[in-house]
């Protein structure tokens, strides 16, 4: 079994009593995604740990047989699984509660303090395994149909993307467990989704979400698919938000 203890360490320093840690998953030479993501959590005084290990050219030949199976995952994508299974690593072992996962390309909303401190109050309502995701991954929103005055959680069948979610030490490990009994066929996102209803993870999405992905915005060019040029990709990005958000809302 290989232990992905690659890493760069970064002091964490806690900004909510029940916050424990923070971590960022970047690539080493997107320089400019790690300066943007650094200012904004200097900006809501938040101090992190950055992933910058396990990059497309770190990969071996044994460590995608350890924990991919098939063709169809590409080295990119391979690159995003391992950093995330790194922190899921580091969560199983701290025993911690509430630890926050931040990709590099998360644009947190003025409201991000809020609505962390929204999550983790109210996650003590929901028992066993847990997500929350804080983001609007997808541009996935709660019909207005279930939401309750007052309340920010909302149990849903799917999960969001893996750009900003809060997890807990206990589901980590489920997670690890399932990762090394199947192996990953897929991007990390499809990856988590499957293993996460298979398990029984309850997925909780948080309204109003705090974060938005600019991979999707047209702020930054992905790197791990195929994606339109940076305009069309912002204005797509902007019709899909207008429509899920606000015009599906009227009859959901």
């Amino acid at each position: 079994m290989y232990y992905l203890t690659k890493y760069m360490v970064v002091e964490v320093t806690v900004i909510s009593p029940r916050l424990d840690d923070v971590y960022v998953i970047n690539v080493k030479k997107f320089v400019a995604r790690r300066e943007f993501m650094q200012t904004q959590l200097d900006r809501v005084g938040i101090d992190a740990e950055f992933i910058l290990d396990w990059d497309s050219d770190d990969l071996t030949p044994e460590i995608i047989d350890e924990y991919f199976t098939g063709d169809s995952v590409s080295p990119a994508q391979m690159s995003c699984a391992l950093k995330h299974i790194t922190v899921l690593q580091r969560i199983a072992e701290s025993g911690k509660q509430h630890s926050l996962v931040l990709e590099d390309d998360a644009i947190l909303a003025a409201e991000f303090i809020s609505g962390l401190n929204h999550a983790i109050s109210e996650s003590a309502d929901f028992s066993g395994p847990k997500v929350i995701f804080i983001g609007s991954g997808g541009n996935f929103y709660t019909p207005k149909s279930m939401r309750q005055p007052g309340r920010h959680l909302y149990a849903m069948h799917k999960g969001r993307f893996t750009d900003s979610y809060m997890i807990d030490a206990q589901t980590a490990k489920i997670r690890l467990d399932w990762i090394r009994q199947h192996k990953m066929d897929g991007p990390i996102d499809n990856q988590f989704d499957k293993m996460d209803r298979e398990l029984g993870i309850k997925l909780l999405w948080l309204e109003d979400p705090v974060v938005e992905q600019g991979s999707k915005t047209g702020m930054f060019d992905t790197s791990i698919e195929k994606a339109l040029p940076s305009w069309l990709q912002a204005w797509s990005f902007f019709w899909e938000k207008m429509r899920r958000k606000y015009l599906y809302q009227l009859w959901r």
